[in-house]
């Protein structure tokens, strides 16, 4: 999250109105002065690193069931850690952990594992007694009765109304206006709770996040003010969705078209890592028919006002603002103009003012970066702080980033930060889920990092067209899709390969299909024995039959891309299907899709003792 040392006054979206435009020119000047200074920038040596959001719980002493627990004060206050810190997030329960420094590009899983795994077991002795950190990407009881322990506020905040209200009152939540949570939650930070209002301020109304709801025998169909979309599970505010959990991962590379091209090639890639990573099950106490979180933060950040979401409407935008890409954005001749095959609007003003600051400025900029400048800035500025307005854009990046740190699409293509900087360019993907274990997310990150790594050495292909993109994210989001969907994926990924995509499950993709697809996991093994020399498979069966054998350290991948392969195979469930599973066997379920307190304070507990080493998914199954 960006600005978090603006501390000052922030606007509403009706006092940010007539600086709106004023924000979006700047940030084009502050872009084109970015790209002058590092556009020829390149990296000799480059790096990559990972975010991964927590919850914090607390456990009630009365009723056992975990309870989230906003007063993290003390652990951001707690002293420094060697190799992990921490960081705020839209909820005040939320704690996002990322290594202090980067990791290297040298293949080694250890040291991802190891500190991964460092953070949960350091963080556990940070909390205090009762308090637990809880991985799952969602928490269950989000909105449901007594779910979060009261936030002790700092005397500046002043104190609460006492008067009790009516829970479905909605002026006792001004900024998200919602009749499930309390704004309570949000982080103090004047960021947070100022984009939940302008979110809702410049939509017309609240937030509609609609998840299709798990239907068992006993499943209401029944229409109330609590559920008034039947057959959907029916949540009203930003804490629904960026409250979630998720594992992101940073890959720095050599320069401006490197980050590109990788930015292109990761938009398709992102689109099979969200059913391959499916953690989500639950929302708002009910059992939902999808598998993932990421169309519940979509509905949760839509500002588009109603002519913008009316496809019949001239002024209709297709998507929210955080969703998959629409566009690819490389210069490269393998990004062929028929694969940006979505109608999707662009601001053709700030793509005409981008042309003329370039020239100005004596900066080339080719059309399919002006065109991605178009699509990021069809979005408003949704935070304003009225002394950051008027900055000097030599200097400082503020306006730019406004606009581009809430563009929250599958992938994302990061230049500099500053003008300062020493980061060089960036991709960033943003679709895995969270996972409860260190095993599990380093397996994510690990074959991820590879992927990365061969698509930049040897320029692998895996464009398809955009809209392709955009139905492999559909059938992501539905229940088991691992095992039940397909997914559209280049028959080959060399770099001039004909232009042919098919239909393929997750493991076909992962393991291959004779005569249509290699299968991405073989390509990593072949890449480690071409870059260094190494064979995986083979020193990792040698070690294994061997205790005295000793293998690379590249070789300890196999044991992580294990969890990855058999779930793809159906060996092993995703997260996802194993919360559903614990549920629908659960004694006290009655097959009505409700998750009672009873159950999801076991279902909980289940998952830290995973997360903690104690169990393992099999024991509960």
């Amino acid at each position: 999250m960006g600005f978090l040392a603006d501390v000052g006054q922030t606007l509403n979206f009706y006092e940010s109105k007539p600086f709106l435009e004023y924000i979006k020119q700047h940030g084009i000047v502050q872009f084109i002065l970015l790209l002058k200074k590092f556009k020829d920038d390149k990296k000799d040596k480059v790096f990559w690193g990972d975010e991964i959001e927590f919850h914090l719980l607390h456990i009630d002493p009365i009723t056992k069931l975990p309870k989230l627990q906003p007063n993290t004060e003390y652990l951001f206050h707690s002293p420094p850690q060697q190799n992990f810190s921490l960081q705020v997030e839209f909820g005040a329960w939320m704690v996002e952990v990322v290594p202090t420094a980067p990791y290297e590009i040298d293949g080694d899983p250890n040291p991802v594992y190891n500190n991964m795994k460092e953070r949960r077991e350091k963080i556990k002795v940070l909390c205090k007694e009762g308090d637990v950190l809880f991985a799952g990407s969602v928490y269950p009881m989000m909105g449901v009765n007594d779910y979060f322990v009261p936030r002790i506020k700092d005397e500046e905040e002043g104190e609460e109304d006492e008067e009790e209200k009516d829970p479905f009152y909605d002026d006792v939540n001004p900024a998200s206006k919602s009749i499930f949570v309390s704004d309570e939650l949000i982080n103090p930070h004047p960021r947070f709770s100022t984009m939940a209002e302008n979110i809702r301020l410049r939509r017309g109304e609240k937030v509609c996040i609609q998840m299709p709801i798990y239907k068992d025998e006993k499943t209401s169909m029944e229409k109330t003010k609590e559920e008034p979309y039947p057959g959907f599970i029916y949540m009203d505010a930003q804490h629904f969705g960026m409250g979630n959990g998720c594992l992101q991962l940073t890959y720095g590379t050599k320069d401006i078209d490197e980050a590109r091209y990788l930015t292109d090639q990761l938009a398709v890639f992102s689109s099979i890592m969200l059913p391959l990573s499916a953690a989500t099950a639950v929302f708002k106490g009910k059992l939902s028919d999808v598998d993932v979180r990421w169309a519940s933060i979509s509905e949760s950040v839509d500002c588009r006002n109603p002519q913008e979401r009316d496809p019949n409407n001239p002024k209709y935008i297709p998507k929210s603002r955080y969703d998959s890409i629409s566009l690819y954005i490389s210069n490269r001749p393998q990004c062929k103009d028929e694969y940006n095959d979505l109608k999707f609007p662009l601001n053709e003003e700030i793509m005409k003012y981008a042309a003329e600051q370039a020239k100005n400025a004596g900066v080339e900029i080719d059309d399919k970066l002006l065109h991605h400048l178009g699509f990021l800035f069809i979005r408003d500025p949704m935070i304003i702080f009225s002394d950051k307005i008027y900055v000097d854009d030599s200097s400082n990046t503020n306006h730019f980033e406004n606009i581009q740190s809430m563009n929250w699409n599958s992938v994302r293509f990061k230049p500099p930060p500053s003008f300062t900087s020493e980061v060089g360019w960036r991709v960033e993907l943003r679709t895995l889920e969270a996972q409860l274990t260190a095993e599990e997310n380093a397996a994510f990150s690990m074959f991820s990092f590879f992927i990365a790594r061969m698509i930049v050495k040897k320029e692998y292909n895996f464009y398809i067209p955009i809209t392709k993109v955009d139905e492999n994210m559909k059938r992501g989001h539905k229940r088991d899709a691992i095992l039940n969907e397909k997914f559209w994926f280049r028959k080959s990924v060399e770099k001039d390969s004909a232009d042919e995509w098919v239909e393929l499950t997750l493991d076909e993709i992962l393991h291959g299909k004779e005569g249509t697809f290699v299968g991405l996991l073989n390509l990593v093994y072949q890449f480690c024995k071409e870059e260094y020399g190494v064979d995986m498979q083979e020193e990792y069966k040698k070690a294994k039959e061997d205790a005295e054998y000793k293998a690379s350290k590249l070789a300890d991948n196999i044991k992580f891309f294990d969890i990855l392969s058999k779930r793809a195979k159906g060996e092993i469930p995703t997260i996802a299907h194993w919360i559903r599973s614990f549920v629908l066997k659960h004694p006290k379920y009655q097959k009505d899709s409700i998750v009672s307190p009873e159950i999801a304070t076991d279902l909980i507990n289940a998952m830290n003792a995973i997360s903690d080493g104690e169990k393992q998914y099999q024991d509960f199954m």
